[in-house]
């Protein structure tokens, strides 16, 4: 590759690097599983009579987790990252638009191979292991080199890890390189 190709594709990789110059992406999946995690908790640590064991309060529960945590994944954006770095809208383009789809898609096929895998004698934490090591070499753009150090624990954990604890594990994980992506973000830029 030439000095103007490299030159070009640095410029071309920059919006995937800026997505997630905070931690954010991390963040955000840390949450949602650990927020899973403290759901399958309380089914399991509350009476059965307990407001918890109704329906309408589970099915109510995930949707107002996602609400708050994009709330939170919103403010962290305007209240520390756009005032440091600017504010940068990349206009939409019809691979921005289908990407939720193309993710959806590979979501579900994802779901019927895990469920295909498990009743195989595969263990779900394995498979769920591999899909966060993947998910996280693409969310969190691993740019920096002890981020690799990161996808390395978490398809080691998948490995070792109980299939009871799995969720904590990879939200632990993820959430530890969010903070620790944050914190070096904090200390290397200042506000505009």
């Amino acid at each position: 590759m030439s000095q103007e190709e490299l030159r070009v594709q640095n410029y071309l990789g920059r919006p995937g690097r800026y997505a997630n110059i905070d931690g954010v992406n991390e963040l955000t999946w840390g949450a949602i599983l650990c927020g899973l995690a403290l759901s399958d908790w309380l089914s399991a640590n509350t009476s059965k009579s307990s407001l918890w064991h109704e329906r309408w309060v589970q099915l109510a529960y995930v949707p107002a987790m996602l609400l708050l945590i994009h709330f939170a994944r919103k403010a962290l954006k305007t209240s520390v990252t756009y005032p440091r770095t600017g504010f940068v809208f990349y206009p939409e383009t019809v691979r921005t638009r289908m990407a939720p789809l193309v993710a959806a898609a590979i979501a579900i096929a994802a779901a019927f191979a895990a469920a295909q895998a498990v009743r195989g004698g595969l263990r779900l934490t394995t498979l769920l292991g591999a899909v966060n090591a993947v998910f996280y070499a693409v969310a969190a753009h691993p740019v920096r080199s002890w981020k690799w150090g990161f996808v390395l624990a978490i398809a080691a954990g998948s490995l070792w890890i109980q299939d009871g604890q799995a969720l904590v594990f990879f939200g632990t994980a993820f959430l530890a390189s969010g903070i620790t992506t944050l914190v070096l973000y904090l200390r290397t830029t200042r506000t505009q």
